[in-house]
């Protein structure tokens, strides 16, 4: 085993080199790891069939990515990753792990996520995982994602009809019930790997132009 430590945004990162695997480590919270990778393919998964702008929140190992390629192939994808230190290791030594970053529908952008969703609109989908889930934020200032200004904001950049979800490693079901509140058709996706539940997704629907209709008409007739 090999480690080498990086130091960026007031943290202090470890990269492990297990020989079958690799970990991306936050004091001893695992920040990426490369042994399970199958819960992210699957939550990428989760874009419309027909996306054709989808904002990723977090780069891992490109393996949301590929999930996202693979349900919308017409995608064109914005992966938004805050550390340098993971933009680096998976465009060079361990890029191996992560060839779906090289896609030409994927662009990277070295960012917070939340300033890039507040200048977005008229995406088919958002997809974070960026923290263990929306109560384990990464970064303090990740809490800000999924609290009501986030959300709002979140709903702002989707088109009618799009996809908001969060990843989450373990179950916090009291954020779907903030999604219903921020206006979301809310539900939650099991991801199962290796026989049992490993993550799940939290995921809220943007109304759509008609049912948002509807329920502006459904007012004013009251």
């Amino acid at each position: 085993m090999r480690k080498k430590t990086y130091r960026e945004a007031g943290v202090t990162l470890v990269h492990v080199d297990r020989g079958t695997h690799h970990e991306l480590l936050v004091g001893d919270v695992p920040l990426l790891t490369s042994a399970l990778l199958g819960t992210e393919r699957d939550f990428g998964r989760l874009a419309p069939r027909d996306a054709r702008r989808v904002l990723v929140g977090g780069l891992g190992f490109g393996a949301t990515v590929a999930g996202v390629l693979e349900r919308a192939p017409r995608a064109r994808v914005i992966v938004v990753e805050k550390l340098r230190t993971v933009v680096e290791l998976t465009s060079g030594e361990l890029a191996h792990l992560a060839p779906a970053l090289a896609d030409p529908r994927v662009s990277i952008r070295r960012a917070d996520v939340r300033d890039v969703i507040a200048r977005e609109r008229d995406l088919d989908a958002i997809l974070l995982d960026v923290d263990n889930g929306p109560e384990w934020a990464t970064f303090r200032a990740n809490a800000r994602l999924y609290d009501r200004a986030g959300l709002a904001a979140a709903r702002r950049a989707l088109r009618p009809g799009g996809v908001y979800a969060v990843w989450s490693g373990y179950p916090v079901d009291a954020f779907a019930a903030r999604l219903r509140e921020a206006g979301f058709r809310a539900s939650i996706v099991p991801f199962v790997e290796r026989g049992k539940v490993q993550a799940r997704a939290y995921v809220g629907v943007s109304p759509s132009a008609r049912s948002s209709r509807a329920r502006r008409s459904k007012s004013t007739s009251r």
